[in-house]
């Protein structure tokens, strides 16, 4: 949600719409001053929006909203209209936002397991949830963010809360299923399975199995080969040993594990944020909880020495609400 010149951006596509719905002059669509345009949130490249508030001096027409619309592409929509004061600025008028990160777990996993059938352990998750409060309260992010001293005060942000949601199964080929008694129990069947295959009981690992049927070595093969997780950064992790992660589990249940991968929502709010911020926040507790970083880094990282952070991909990223501190004195038009 910015202006980059020459780059097609949803602020650009807005503005050209509200233009041709004639909201405004033509002439005016990039002359932000002019139209004293604000947004609640700049979003980067990559990132997404699922509420934002924006700010403009424009015609009241009723019609303005169906008409900007029709100009729109399909992913982006105009929600509603309200006339506010004349000195309204929905940057200075936010109080909070709220960021969610949608990553698959295996984002978390060990080093040497990365394949797309990892599935989070209660441990593991706590200390996800842990290591995410400690990011609470009042902190200095200049390591989380570029071009930022220690010594300026816009480096101090404060985070109200920083949560991880239960974990979900997505197919790939259908909508995400959300992990209620019954998911529950087939995840906890298969995690049942792996420990009866470690003693050696009827399941066995696909390394070591050579009575299996073609299908089981091809299903085990695939697991093995799946792609690797890649920090934006550029290093990528190591691919497990070939069918290791498969072979805990049954013909049926490898099928299965295959078709579907596991989520996680990470949850955010603050009261702002800077570029490249929740992104870095997300990389270093990737980074601890995988064993590439100490525990003592998230806290030297708020300290005034230089702290090398990896940054998560953009993609997952969503601004998920914005909350307004402003009390509307005119009546809704739309």
């Amino acid at each position: 949600m910015q202006l980059n010149p020459g780059t097609k951006t949803i602020e650009r596509d807005l503005l050209e719409a509200l233009a041709k719905a004639e909201a405004f002059p033509d002439e005016m669509k990039l002359d932000l001053g002019k139209l004293q345009f604000q947004r609640c949130s700049r979003t980067d490249k990559g990132v997404s929006a699922a509420r934002q508030v924006v700010s403009i001096k424009m015609s009241p027409e009723k019609r303005v909203i169906e008409l900007a619309n029709q100009y729109l592409p399909p992913q982006i929509r105009i929600m509603g209209l309200r006339r506010a004061t004349k000195t309204f600025n929905s940057k200075t008028a936010c109080s909070s936002r709220t960021y969610e990160y949608l990553l698959p777990t295996y984002a978390f996993a060990p080093y040497a397991w990365t394949t797309l059938d990892y599935r989070i352990d209660d441990s593991t998750r706590e200390k996800v949830g842990r290591l995410l409060k400690m990011y609470e309260k009042s902190h200095n992010y200049h390591n989380f963010t570029s071009g930022k001293k220690y010594e300026e005060d816009s480096a101090m942000r404060h985070i109200i809360s920083f949560t991880c949601d239960a974990p979900f199964l997505a197919s790939r080929s259908s909508q995400p299923q959300i992990l209620n008694s019954t998911t529950q129990e087939k995840r906890e069947e298969e995690r049942e399975g792996e420990r009866e295959g470690e003693n050696g009981k009827e399941l066995q690992t696909s390394a070591k199995t050579k009575t299996e049927s073609s299908e089981v070595e091809n299903d085990a093969a695939k697991c093995g080969d799946e792609q690797n997780v890649k920090m934006e950064d550029g290093n990528a992790v190591e691919k497990s040993d070939s069918g290791a992660d498969c072979g805990h589990m049954g013909k049926e249940e490898s099928k299965q594990s295959a078709k579907k991968v596991e989520f996680m929502t990470l949850k955010v709010k603050g009261q702002s944020f800077m570029i490249h911020q929740i992104r870095k926040m997300v990389g270093l507790v990737i980074a601890i909880v995988r064993g590439f970083a100490p525990e003592t880094t998230l806290i030297e990282a708020f300290q005034k020495g230089k702290v090398d952070i990896p940054r998560a991909p953009a993609l997952g990223l969503l601004l998920e609400n914005v909350s307004l501190s402003y009390q509307l004195v005119h009546n809704i038009l739309v």
